[in-house]
């Protein structure tokens, strides 16, 4: 009986570890995947700011 109850909480344990190593590995994911997207658009944007201004001085010539 103790050896049962010893091997279901190791199996616990261990099922818990898992768990939150893949938890842990899909936030990283995410993570990324919104890092990349908030770089394209303040890339865009500094496009669009870049070419409003030049606008701009072309017009003020």
């Amino acid at each position: 009986m103790k050896k049962a109850a010893s091997a279901m909480i190791t199996t616990a344990c261990v099922g818990m570890a898992v768990g939150t190593a893949a938890y842990m590995m899909n936030g990283n994911r995410t993570m990324r995947g919104k890092t990349r997207k908030f770089k394209r658009t303040a890339g865009k944007a500094l496009r669009q700011a870049g070419e409003f201004i030049g606008n701009m001085s072309y017009m003020m010539k």
